[in-house]
């Protein structure tokens, strides 16, 4: 018998890439006429532009899911119709920053017709999100469809066990149509791997539209999505979100279900991943959760928490007060998100909220306690994965996960035990001092939510190491946390100012890294909003506070 020659990953991403290529229909392909040059970095406003969309296709595109839905359901527009609009930019999109990793179009396109033939028929929707074309990151399983996660030695396996996710929002109407790239491992700060390549960002294609969740962060702020559907285990749907513009909420675990996912670092349950939505709108975002959680989810994933959708929680009180976090006490905000945190300041005051100092200088310890849950197997699994193809790994994960990182072994049980055990520890005393700023709040209650940045600077250059990170208190202490866009960076604002000093050496770093605005022109620039765990209601009518009385700039 001869041996058998397993494909190079090379060979196996150009098999997969031409595969994907080829599910853009030809009629949707730039013409190299109307193609932008690699070198221009501005592409957000080429559908509107280019003379490839009809009025209609830009009004469906450019709309909320909210507002989608209601149309839908007032017989104004059909799932068909908004399906194939939505599809059209999306195989734009793809064209001009590679989001994409699987194209369902054609799936799509059948699932659309038989919820307008039931409309027709019955007079009424399926659901609350009947019709609505819903994006799905590519760890999300579909029936036949791969879930690679940037592993060149996981393609041509399709899934058969579809999400429970995926079951629950199809049964509420969703259509889906496409999968999103993520980062090879999802460990990473940047969408890029070697199967599929890197995502660009459409308002500045030299830099990044974050990870793990990027290639949503990309489609949905290009208007190629309504919703798309991440997850986050260390910042993977908050940075994407506040570095495009968008809305976005990391639920508690036990909200939003997680089952038959693909997934790294499985059965590692110290800190876990959430998935969570990621939209244009706070009203999107209540959408979403409101949908899937009146679909008893606990019924079929037996970690969801059997919560309805509380709404006496969305009831706020007239005086807010927030905590006020600038930066973490050992590296401080680049200049556009101190500006964007001084305008959020400013705006909630100057509607007769109050807004009281709130530094999370637990961070620090965080960060350290999380790594070491990251990487308590001494990147074994990530090693075995990458290593079935030969394929390297991405540079910022080889740094933390590969050879990249010398001093990686293995944690004993007892270190890992111990580690766990310092978690609890820092969540008692966090939760405590929130609580004591009761006292200070002058409404009786401690604070309502926490205003922060989620990383330190905005939208950074492709290959760029992260070199802090403010999101890990988030997912280590499972706290539910909303993201609102507020500003983007400006050329002239936001310069280092001459008399800055450093607090700490990593402080230094990450303001070399931000450097100037030039290196982050029209980057937009969001915030976190954290709460207690399972606030999602409360976050969410929250975030509609943000947007009616920040707003944005831009």
């Amino acid at each position: 018998m001869g041996e058998v020659v397993q494909d190079s990953w090379q060979d196996i991403a150009v098999r997969k890439q031409a595969e994907r290529a080829s599910k853009i229909p030809a009629e949707w392909i730039i013409p190299n006429s109307l193609l932008p040059a690699q070198d221009d970095e501005f592409v957000q406003d080429f559908p509107t532009k280019s003379g490839l969309f009809t009025d209609r296709e830009l009004t469906i595109t450019e709309s909320t899911a909210s507002e989608v839905v209601a149309k839908i359901a007032a017989g104004e527009w059909t799932a068909l119709e908004v399906t194939k609009a939505v599809c059209k930019r999306t195989s734009i999109a793809q064209q001009l920053i590679n989001c994409v990793t699987e194209i369902y179009f054609d799936q799509a396109y059948t699932r659309a017709a038989e919820l307008d033939n039931f409309f027709r028929r019955e007079g009424r929707t399926v659901g609350p999100l009947h019709g609505l074309p819903i994006s799905l990151k590519d760890q999300f399983n579909l029936d036949g469809v791969d879930s690679t996660i940037g592993y060149a030695s996981w393609a041509g396996k399709p899934i058969a066990e579809e999400s429970t996710l995926v079951k629950l929002l199809r049964d509420a109407g969703a259509v889906f149509y496409v999968k999103t790239n993520v980062p090879t491992t999802l460990m990473m700060g940047e969408s890029v791997n070697n199967l599929f390549g890197r995502t660009l960002n459409p308002r500045n294609r030299n830099l990044t539209t974050g990870g793990s969740s990027g290639g949503e962060s990309a489609l949905v702020t290009f208007r190629g999505s309504f919703i798309g559907v991440g997850t986050d285990i260390g910042g993977s749907i908050r940075h994407p979100a506040s570095y495009t513009g968008l809305y976005a909420l990391r639920p508690a675990h036990g909200r939003v279900s997680y089952q038959q996912v693909t997934n790294t670092f499985l059965g590692q349950e110290a800190v876990r991943s959430c998935a969570g939505p990621m939209a244009r709108s706070p009203e999107d975002i209540r959408l979403f959760m409101s949908a899937l959680v009146a679909r008893k989810p606990w019924l079929y994933d037996p970690q969801i928490v059997p919560l309805p959708w509380r709404t006496d929680e969305e009831i706020l009180p007239e005086r807010l007060c927030f905590g006020f976090g600038m930066g973490d006490g050992f590296v401080t905000p680049s200049p556009p998100l101190r500006r964007a945190m001084d305008i959020t300041k400013a705006k909630l005051i100057g509607a007769g909220h109050q807004v009281i100092d709130f530094i999370p200088y637990e961070t620090k310890e965080a960060t350290d306690i999380i790594i070491k849950m990251w990487t308590a197997d001494g990147g074994e699994e990530i090693r075995r994965d990458a290593g079935a193809t030969g394929e390297p790994l991405p540079t910022n994960v080889d740094r933390l996960l590969g050879s990249g990182n010398p001093s990686l072994k293995p944690m004993t049980v007892l270190e890992t035990w111990q580690n766990q055990h310092a978690k609890s520890l820092l969540a008692q005393r966090f939760l405590e001092r929130w609580q004591k700023t009761a006292v200070q709040t002058g409404t009786g209650r401690p604070i309502d939510a926490l205003i922060t940045p989620s990383v330190p600077f905005p939208a950074i250059r492709h290959e760029t190491q992260y070199k802090w990170n403010y999101g890990v208190l988030s997912p280590l202490l499972d706290l539910t946390t909303g993201v609102f866009p507020v500003t983007k960076v400006d050329l002239e604002k936001d310069r280092v100012p001459a008399d800055w000093q450093p607090i700490s050496e990593k402080d230094k770093e990450v303001m070399d890294l931000y450097e100037k605005p030039e290196n982050h022109e029209n980057a937009l620039v969001g915030l976190a909003l954290i709460g207690r765990r399972l606030e999602e209601e409360k976050i969410t009518a929250l975030l509609k506070v943000m947007k009616d009385v920040v707003g944005v700039d831009y």
